[in-house]
């Protein structure tokens, strides 16, 4: 348990739980197709990688009395499509005091753990903006290029998990970010407006450093928290190497490997009814369970 408790009341539908994709899933066994979806032949790409996203993040905001979007975007022409990501969320903020963003290979791994425990682990406060996870730290070994490091050698937030406040200052940041590639403010941003990693890095290269005077206006969460999975180090695939071996405690990112997102939501659904069928069952034991007596068996 956190020692702060700053956050000590249910915040319900104050919090929206957001997903924003371009990608509408309504094809064959995807989420809004014509027929019922089938568990057993679900896919975890494309849109049904999507379709899993949002059953998993839709069936946490419900657990936990949070309001639950699914945004489908229009691409942005000439800008990647991850850049959908800082108009929607100022779009969306006003309606709410935080407002999550998940990107769709993310996935609860705790559904019982709610956010505003959460928020006292993070050390979220009232005049917190933003709040992302720092991204697991990634090598190529022949040149030990670090990948996930801006120009200044300090590691980048991921924006795959975005947990934005609903303050005047937080409007003005997510509006210098929505702009960085214009760059009438940032020179150079315009070169991460198709290239990798984006708005990610346009955020960690050049927003961070103006929209923190106090320190706690961004928030880093950390990177085993909300990123990454167990046996993410041994799996990535080359040229690149983990060099740091981030679990996913509470969420999980799967930036690679698409189809675990699936597992991953099969996993923690069937581990949150263990709980509460357990739970049941033992709080109803004297009207389920029967003892047979030595000597009874087999006798009427």
């Amino acid at each position: 348990m956190p020692q702060s408790r700053y956050w000590s009341k249910p915040l319900g539908k104050r919090i929206l739980i957001l997903d924003i994709d371009t990608r509408m899933p309504n094809g064959t066994n995807e989420l809004f197709g014509k027929k019922p979806m089938e568990w057993a032949t679900h896919e975890s790409k494309g849109g049904g990688l999507v379709s899993n996203a949002i059953m998993d993040h839709y069936l946490y905001a419900q657990i936990h009395g949070y309001d639950y979007k699914y945004v489908h975007a229009q691409q942005m022409d000439g800008y990647h499509v991850t850049w959908i990501l800082p108009h929607i969320l100022a779009s969306l903020l006003p309606d709410y005091d935080f407002v999550l963003a998940l990107d769709s290979d993310v996935t609860a791994t705790q559904m019982d753990v709610p956010l505003e425990w959460l928020f006292n682990r993070w050390n979220i406060t009232s005049q917190t903006s933003i709040a992302m996870p720092w991204d697991t730290l990634e090598e190529r070994p022949d040149t030990h290029q670090i990948l996930s490091q801006d120009s200044k050698g300090n590691q980048v937030l991921n924006t795959g998990f975005v947990l934005v406040q609903n303050l005047p200052f937080t409007f003005d940041m997510l509006q210098a970010w929505s702009e960085c590639p214009t760059e009438k403010r940032y020179k150079g941003c315009g070169h991460w407006k198709k290239n990798w990693s984006h708005e990610q890095r346009a955020f960690s290269e050049f927003i961070r450093y103006d929209f923190n005077p106090q320190g706690d206006n961004i928030v880093p969460i950390a990177c085993d928290d909300a990123m990454s999975w167990p046996g993410a180090v041994d799996e990535r695939p080359g040229p690149y190497r983990l060099l740091n071996d981030c679990q996913g405690r509470f969420f999980r990112h799967h930036t690679w490997h698409k189809e675990r997102p699936r597992e991953e939501f099969q996993d923690s659904a069937m581990q949150l009814l263990t709980r509460l069928l357990q739970e049941r069952v033992k709080q109803n034991v004297d009207t389920i369970l029967i003892e047979e007596s030595k000597g009874q068996l087999g006798r009427r």
